[in-house]
Order: structure tokens, then sequence, then C-alpha cells
């Protein structure tokens, strides 16, 4: 018989593993709030390894509006050329491409997945406006704020760094505690291609038809503080500009706020924090927009178990870690694929529990490897690991970028579990 299986969320996480277990399971997706796939809201990286699962499960690139980036360029602080790289995964990793995309576009794209009737089993049922405020990890009973009642055999918490669900697995703890802040914030704004199109500075930005992909520049504004601007393509007509720097003030704004994004911070602040270090080139990237965020910079405290009785954590929920390894999304998506494969034969309750053990045995090396790289990007020092050999990046690109999927990793030849899969 198939499972019942309650997601909570429907990010990129619960979409993607509603579409992925709908082909053998009945899906219930419980989002909190109305979904709009119409909003021109943040770009984000998909990487070969996740998007390559996505080609495979059957997503339409043609419904993205996204680019396929082919260089990375190396600026100085000034936006004098440094080093250029060709970035092209689909010539380094099997033909897998890495994309640039807007976030409602793949949301969108990944609610065809989970529901539309072209792909195999019975379309996730989505239930939106219903806020999860409880769950009964071993019973596997989720209640939502207008007193609704969902019970399920599995609970799927892909509900955020918030999540409801981690709380529940925690015992209840106030979840607070488990979300990490490092004195790290990322000022972020958009513009269109147009507006860099009359800065012949810009040029290798100015035409992602034929060369798309990510331009940073880094400076030190002191011994505690690395500044630095990014600025990517999220489609054909559109650019992304992250500024990373301290909190200072802001601080105090996000803690009395209770939130991790300040809206509409006003250009000249941004302009004067990054003044000192970068030149009118970069600077001027965020005078195009008056709507400029300030994102608060966090990740989930690394957790050794994501699962309790009937309960399940995956993407931002488990293990959300900082952005600057661009691999985040990428960790949620795997996740999904794995989750899918591991519960394709599962016919009866009682084998989810090694099926969880399995799935973490599969999943928590590589997003430890992610969190890692991610804070050395960052400038992060992870206490007791003083003095620990970098990352180097093509080490990081050959053990993520390459990834395969959950099928190839169990019949790896360093995986304990070779050639035993679940029955």
């Amino acid at each position: 018989m198939p499972l019942k299986i309650i997601i909570c969320g429907s990010g990129i996480g619960g979409l993607s593993a509603a579409g992925y277990l709908r082909a053998k399971h009945h899906v219930t997706i419980l989002e909190r709030g109305t979904l709009d796939f119409t909003v021109n809201d943040y770009g984000m990286s998909i990487v070969s390894n996740a998007f390559n699962l996505l080609q495979r499960a059957g997503i339409n690139p043609q419904n993205l509006d996204m680019v396929v980036p082919t260089h990375v360029w190396r600026r100085t602080p000034n936006n004098e050329e440094g080093k250029t790289s060709h970035f092209d995964t689909r010539a380094r990793f099997k033909g897998a491409p890495s994309v640039l995309v807007k976030r409602a576009k793949l949301q969108g794209e990944l609610m065809r997945f989970a529901t539309s009737p072209e792909f195999a089993g019975a379309p996730a049922e989505v239930i939106q406006n219903a806020k999860v405020t409880k769950v009964d990890t071993a019973a596997g009973k989720v209640w939502t704020e207008d007193g609704r009642l969902f019970e399920g055999d599995l609970i799927i918490g892909a509900d955020g760094i918030n999540s409801v669900v981690r709380a529940a697995i925690l015992g209840d703890q106030d979840i607070s505690a488990s979300v990490k802040t490092y004195d790290s914030l990322a000022f972020m704004t958009q513009l269109s291609i147009e507006d860099i199109r009359s800065d012949p500075s810009f040029d290798y930005l100015s035409d992602p038809a034929t060369q798309a992909g990510l331009a940073s520049a880094q400076a030190s504004s002191g011994p505690q503080v690395n500044k630095h601007i990014i600025a990517y393509h999220t489609s054909l007509n559109s650019l992304q500009v992250f500024g990373y720097t301290s909190e200072k003030e802001f601080s105090e704004q996000f803690d009395s706020a209770k939130t991790a994004i300040i809206k509409d911070v006003p250009a000249s602040r941004v302009i004067e924090e990054f003044a000192p270090e970068f030149g009118e080139g970069f600077i001027n990237l965020f005078r195009h927009n008056t709507k400029i965020d300030a994102w608060r910079i966090r990740d989930v405290a690394a957790m050794d178990n994501w699962f309790s009785g009937k309960a399940l954590l995956i993407g931002d929920a488990a293990h959300a870690v900082t952005p600057l390894a661009g691999q985040g999304s990428n960790m949620t998506i795997e996740d999904a694929e794995a989750l899918g494969y591991l519960l394709r034969d599962v016919d009866s309750p009682d084998a989810i529990p090694d099926i969880l053990r399995k799935f973490m045995s599969l999943r928590k090396d590589r997003v430890d490897l992610v969190r890692r790289r991610s804070h050395e990007i960052g400038g992060i020092q992870e206490e007791g690991h003083e003095g620990r050999k970098r990352i180097s990046p093509e080490e990081f690109a050959r053990k993520i970028d390459t990834y395969q999927g959950v099928e190839q990793a169990l019949n790896g030849p360093k995986h304990p579990g070779r050639g035993r899969h679940p029955k």
C-alpha cells in the first residue's frame, strides 16, 4: 500500500520531495501562506549536482527563464579585470548544466512536478493557508493554526530555518537556540541589464545571451572584516547584486524585529558602507534600485539526527547553510531525490525507521562538507576546527558538483551500504 506522507512547507524542498514521492505514495503539502509564482523575487544558483537530478525527473528548462553561466569574473575593488575563469559544467560533468534562475520560476516548475498529471503517480494535494503549529512525531500527527488535524505514516519537515517540525524533533525546544548568526549580512538588490549597458566597465555582464555568470570583488576593511560584492545574472534581462559586510546597527534591528530581512534600506547607507574600499563601478550597482534589502547571514547548528518517530527534516529545516558556497537549495533538492529513491518500494510504515537511518548515512557527510566550505569562504572559524586544512575549490567541485544521485551513491565503492538497496 502507498504511504500517506505529509509535507510541511511548499518551498524548493517541499515541492521537490512531493514530486519525487508522488510516484509511489499519497502526498499532502501543508503551506502556511498563499502561493504566488508571479513575484519578481530573488535569484539563486542551481548547480549541476541538483539540476541534473531535476532534468532527469522531467523538469522543463523552457519554463524557467534561466541562464546557463559560462564565466566567473574575479574583479578588483575598482572593477578592473582580474582572473577570469570559464565555467561550464556541461563540459566537465557529463552534460549537466548549472543554471541561474529566479526562485519563483523554479518553485512554479516544481509545483508542476508535484501536481501535474504529466508525471507518474497521483498529484500531490497542496493545502494553502495551513500554518502548522504543532507536531506529534511519535503519532505522525500535525495540527494547523485553525485547528485542523492531519495524520500520516511520515511527516516531512521542509519548513525552513524556523521549522516547527525541527522544534518537535528537538523536544519542543525554542528553535531560535539552534539558529546561528555570525555578525554578517548581505545587502541585496536587483537591476535590469539595461541599467548597466551605459557603463562600459560592465560590458562583460551586459550580454548574458552570449556570456553569463558571476562577477565578484573583495576588499578588507580591517583585520576582522572582509567585504565582498557579487553580481550575477538571474535571467536574460536581470542581475542580482549582493554586498557582504558586518551587521553593525542592523544587528539590533534584526533582533528587535525578530526577522532576518530588513527591507528598503536607503541606497545611501549601502553606498556609505562600501565606498571606502570599492570604486564607483561596483558602488553604482546599488544606485539603480532604491529597494535594497539587508539579509542576515544565518545557518542551523549541525544536528546528529534529523528524524524522530514518524518525522524527518530535509533542506534548511535540517541543515541550513550560509550562502557563499551556493549549495543550500542544491542540498535540499538532493535530499528530495534521495528520499524518493529510498522510499520507492516501501509499502509498509514498519520499514520507515530503517529508511530514515539510511537517508541520514547518505546525506549528512555531504551537507557537512558544504557547511564547512561555506564557512571557509565567509571567513567563519568553526569552534574546534582551528588550523584545519581548507578545502580547495577544485576538491569541492569534484565532490559536490559531480553528484549523480543517491543510487550511484549507494553503489559507490566507499559507501558501507554498497549493493544493499532497501526493499
